[in-house]
């Protein structure tokens, strides 16, 4: 059995349960001459191990997840991106797959995202088509690596946990849709934890987002306090 690779991006965007990555303009067609197949052009085609490229017409590119809601992310750009696939086993892991991220980085628009597995984070940087990769060690929990290695940039760990927070609020959606109830996964204890991660971080976030993501959680919180 694999273990669980865990996958987020923190630029150009934060995006949980994946990374989504874009071929620079002036590239596609090298990039395309190099890794498309008879997939091409029907949808998206695999170019390695849980990774996958697709061909959007209107910037607008659905992330690939495995035990996260289905969600589309809007770049606002059209061309040719790169999804790593989050949350998968057998996924991004090892020196084959640092040689794969290196050789593809050419082509690529600057990003940086990260695996985690077995606890371990590995962070993947490309900068001007090429790739720094650093192993940054152990940590119990993401954040615990965003709070030390961007200390700096609050701003990241703040949009981080908004998404954070957006996802908690999808995956609500998704369980009612289906009249799942969503207080059978979370309690009280996780909501203001999330609460008090966002608090932390307020400055860093524009009033109108802040206001809705607290009201959320507390509309939450409060559903255990009236029981």
């Amino acid at each position: 059995m694999g273990e669980l690779h865990g996958v987020n991006q923190l630029k150009p965007k934060i995006i949980l349960g994946g990374a989504i990555l874009q071929v620079k303009k002036e590239k596609e067609k090298e990039f395309l001459d190099k890794y498309s197949n008879e997939f091409t052009y029907i949808g998206n085609w695999g170019i390695s191990e849980n990774t996958f490229a697709t061909i959007s017409d209107d910037g607008i590119v659905e992330r690939y997840a495995m035990y996260y809601e289905d969600k589309v992310i809007d770049f606002k750009r059209p061309g040719i991106y790169i999804q790593i696939q989050g949350q998968s086993k057998y996924g991004p892991k090892g020196n084959s797959y640092i040689d794969f991220i290196s050789n593809v980085a050419v082509y690529l628009e600057d990003a940086l995202f990260c695996v985690d597995y077995y606890d371990t984070v590995d962070q993947y940087e490309i900068i001007d088509g090429i790739l720094t990769y650093q192993n940054k060690g152990k940590f119990d929990y993401f954040d615990e690596y965003l709070i030390l290695n961007y200390a700096s940039s609050p701003e990241i760990i703040a949009c981080y946990y908004a998404e954070e927070i957006n996802e908690t609020k999808l995956r609500h959606e998704e369980m009612i849709k289906i009249d799942s109830d969503p207080k059978e996964m979370y309690d009280q204890e996780d909501y203001e934890d999330l609460l008090n991660k966002i608090n932390n971080y307020k400055e860093y976030i524009s009033i109108e987002k802040f206001t809705k993501l607290e009201d959320w959680l507390k509309v939450q919180i409060n559903y255990y306090k009236n029981e």
